[in-house]
C-alpha cells in the first residue's frame, strides 16, 4: 500500500449542482446562479492543509473546469491524487459519490474522504463510496485525520469526529467539541487559487457560527449548534484584507449575522474605520434588526446594504408550526423599516405549510411584490436530523428521496391544503409573477439600487434566469412525478 506523506497529492473537491444529479452533467438553475462566488467549505480546508505542510494540495470546483464541468485535466488530477476530499450538499449528494466510485475504480489505494451538512446526517449513504466521512466542524479534525493517515491509516478509531468503514462494520468516533470562538480566531485564512480569482464576481467570509434559534425545519442548529460564537474582530479584519481583490462584493455566510448584536457594531466600525467598507455587503439576518437603529446605521457605514431575511412566511399558523419566534405583522413591520433605511430586501419565503391556503399564498406574493427588492419562494425542504424531517416521515409525507431535488426549488412533501403538482405549479408561477418586465420595472423606480435592479432584471427575464428553473428537464420530470401522485 503506498505511504502517504506531505508531498502526496491531496484534492479537495465541490461540485455543482446538476441536472439530476448527474456528474458534469448540464448545471442547474437558480436566480442567483451567475452570482459567481467562492465555495465555501474547500478553500478553508486548503488553507489549513497548506498551513499544516501539506505541499500539493489543490482545490477544484466548477470555476476550473469549462463551463461548469469538469475538464479531463481535472479527472486527471483527482484520480491521481492519493487522497480526495469532497464537501457537498443533498443536492450535490449523487455527483459526488459518482465521482467517489469512479476514483476507487482509477485510484483503488486511494482515499476519499467526505464531509459537509448531508456527509454529517446522512453518513451511510456518504460511506457507500467513500472511505471516511469528517462529520460537523472539519477544521480541527481534517489536521488530525491526515496526520494519522500518515501514521497508520488503518487505525482511526481514536480520531475524534470520524466515521469510517472497517470491513462491512461502519465505527463512528467520539464527537469532536465544536470550536471555540478562540480556536476559530486561530484558523488559517482561506487559500484561493489564481482561477478561482480570476473568475468569481464577490467574496465570502464567515465571522461567526451557530444560531441561537432552533427553528423546527433548520439543519443549522443541529450542525452548528445553538452556541453563537463568534471570530475576533482582528481575525476578520484580516480576512476581509486578504480578499478585498476578491470580486466586487462580499458575502458575510453567517447564519445569523447578528447573533451577538454588540459585538458585530465593534466589528462593523472596525471594518470601517479600516476602509474595508467600499463593496456591497450581504448579510443574512433575522428580523431583530429592526429593533435595533444602531446597529443598521453601522451596517450602512460598512456597505452592509443587501439583506437576506428568511421570514418564511405572513402566516400565523405557519410561523408557529415551524418554530419561529415572531409573529407575522412583526415580520411584516421589520421588512418596512428595512426599507424605510434603504436596504435592499431579499425576502425568503416557504410555501405550501400547513397553515397556508391559496387565500394566503395571494397575499404574501402580493405583498412581496411591494416590499421587497428581490425574493425567493421556496418548497420547505425536509432536511435529515432535524425534527421536522422526522414529523414528515413519521406522516409519510416525504414523496421523493431523488436527492438533487433536494435545493428548495421542488415540492418534496404532500402539502395538507394543496396537491404536490398544484403546489410546484404555483411557486413557479410566483416566480414568474413577482420577476416579471412590469413588475420589475415598478420595482426598478423605487429601487434603492438601481444597477441591482437592472442587473437582476436582464438576468431573470431577458437571460431567461427563471425560466431556466421552470422549464428545465429535471423540473419538467419532476412535474409529471407530482402530477401523478397527487
Amino acid at each position: 500500500m503506498k505511504k502517504l506523506t506531505k508531498q502526496s497529492p491531496v484534492t479537495l473537491v465541490e461540485l455543482p449542482a446538476t441536472q439530476f444529479g448527474v456528474l458534469n452533467g448540464e448545471i442547474s438553475f437558480n436566480e442567483f446562479s451567475k452570482s459567481r462566488m467562492p465555495s465555501r467549505a474547500i478553500h478553508v480546508l486548503e488553507g489549513i492543509l497548506r498551513d499544516d505542510g501539506w505541499e500539493n494540495v489543490q482545490s477544484i470546483n466548477s470555476y476550473h473546469g469549462k463551463n461548469g464541468k469538469s475538464t479531463a485535466e481535472n479527472f486527471r488530477r483527482i484520480f491521481g491524487s492519493d487522497v480526495v476530499l469532497a464537501s457537498y450538499l443533498t443536492s450535490t449528494f449523487l455527483q459526488t459519490n459518482k465521482l467517489f466510485e469512479l476514483y476507487k475504480l482509477n485510484n483503488p489505494e486511494g482515499i476519499a474522504v467526505a464531509g459537509g451538512f448531508d456527509a454529517n446526517f446522512r453518513t451511510e449513504a456518504a460511506l457507500e463510496n467513500a472511505d471516511i466521512v469528517v462529520k460537523q466542524e472539519g477544521e480541527k479534525t481534517l489536521v488530525e485525520l491526515m496526520n494519522r493517515l500518515i501514521e497508520d491509516r488503518n487505525s482511526l478509531e481514536d480520531t475524534e469526529g470520524i466515521a469510517f468503514k472497517k470491513g462491512k462494520e461502519i465505527i463512528t468516533t467520539t464527537p469532536r467539541k465544536l470550536l471555540t470562538s478562540e480556536e476559530l480566531s486561530q484558523l488559517p485564512h482561506p487559500y484561493y487559487d489564481k482561477v478561482t480569482k480570476k473568475r468569481v464576481l464577490g467574496g465570502v467570509i464567515e465571522t461567526s457560527r451557530g444560531c441561537p434559534r432552533n427553528c423546527r425545519f433548520c439543519t443549522v442548529t443541529k450542525f452548528y449548534g445553538r452556541n453563537y460564537r463568534t471570530k475576533s474582530i482582528e481575525y476578520v479584519v484580516e480576512e476581509l484584507k486578504r480578499t478585498k481583490d476578491l470580486g466586487k462584493f462580499i458575502f458575510y455566510t453567517d447564519d445569523n449575522f447578528i447573533g451577538s448584536p454588540n459585538k458585530t457594531i465593534s466589528l462593523l466600525e472596525a471594518i470601517a474605520d479600516k476602509g474595508l467598507n467600499k463593496k456591497l455587503g450581504i448579510v443574512q439576518t433575522p428580523t431583530e434588526l429592526a429593533d435595533n437603529p444602531k446597529l443598521m446605521e453601522a451596517m450602512k457605514k460598512t456597505g452592509i446594504n443587501f439583506l437576506c431575511i428568511g421570514i418564511e412566511s405572513i402566516n400565523d399558523d405557519s410561523l408557529h408550526n415551524l418554530g419561529k419566534g415572531h409573529t407575522a405583522e412583526q415580520n411584516k413591520r421589520a421588512i418596512e423599516i428595512f426599507g424605510e433605511y434603504g436596504f435592499w430586501r431579499h425576502v425568503m419565503m416557504i410555501f405550501g405549510l400547513d397553515g397556508d391556503t391559496k387565500e394566503v399564498y395571494k397575499e404574501t406574493l402580493s405583498w412581496m411584490k411591494k416590499n421587497s427588492e428581490s425574493m425567493q419562494f421556496f418548497a420547505i425542504v425536509p432536511g435529515e436530523g432535524t425534527p421536522f424531517h422526522s414529523e414528515m416521515q413519521e406522516e409519510n409525507r416525504i414523496l421523493s428521496e431523488d436527492w438533487y431535488l433536494y435545493d428548495g426549488h421542488h415540492v418534496l412533501l404532500r402539502p395538507k391544503n394543496f396537491t404536490p403538482y398544484e403546489l410546484q405549479n404555483m411557486i413557479i408561477d410566483a416566480y414568474n409573477d413577482y420577476y416579471s418586465i412590469k413588475n420589475n420595472l415598478k420595482r426598478l423606480i423605487i429601487s434603492p439600487d438601481k444597477t441591482l435592479t437592472l442587473g437582476l432584471m436582464a438576468y431573470t427575464t431577458l437571460f431567461g434566469g427563471v425560466s431556466k428553473i421552470a422549464n428545465s428537464p429535471q423540473m419538467k420530470n419532476h412535474l409529471e412525478f407530482l402530477k401523478s401522485v397527487s
